[in-house]
């Protein structure tokens, strides 16, 4: 199975692998800062959907560069709001205000059980919020009919 998943991470010179003004076709934005967590969204993601462009970001705030500089307009965006909990948050706010953006659906994944969580969350205006289940099997399958419904 072909898996075309973009890792973009800082390379320690400061600069960021991508530069204003190019174009990349994407898919799906994954933005979670654990491999483990992210890997398993990665697997989920093409099992659901072989061939779709991911590009997976550990961090919040290279992720909304990519999306501003790079302009590039995913399908979806599956969120894990991490910790500190505002910075995912912040994502949701710097998509929603943006024209361009703001009709992308952004989807929460995270193991929080913080009820706050979920409804600044939908206040902002995420498309949905999962708490994280603790199987990998359900978690794979909430992904994958995640992937289903909003890239097919």
């Amino acid at each position: 199975m072909s898996r075309d998943v973009l890792h973009v991470t800082n390379n320690n010179r400061g600069r960021d692998e991508f530069a204003r003004d190019d174009h990349m076709e994407v898919d799906v934005l994954v933005i979670d800062d654990s491999d483990a967590s992210a890997d398993l969204t990665l697997l989920a993601i093409h099992g659901a959907a072989p061939h779709a462009k991911v590009v997976r970001f550990h961090d919040a705030t290279k992720a909304l560069r990519f999306v501003f500089l790079a302009e590039s307009t995913p399908k979806l965006v599956l969120l894990e709001l991490g910790d500190p909990l505002h910075r995912g948050l912040h994502v949701i706010e710097r998509l929603r205000s943006n024209p361009r953006l703001r009709a992308i659906p952004v989807i929460v994944l995270t193991a929080t059980r913080d009820q706050s969580a979920a409804e600044a969350s939908h206040a902002l205006g995420a498309n949905g919020f999962i708490t994280k289940p603790d199987s990998r099997e359900d978690y794979c399958s909430k992904v994958q009919a995640l992937v289903e419904r909003w890239l097919h």
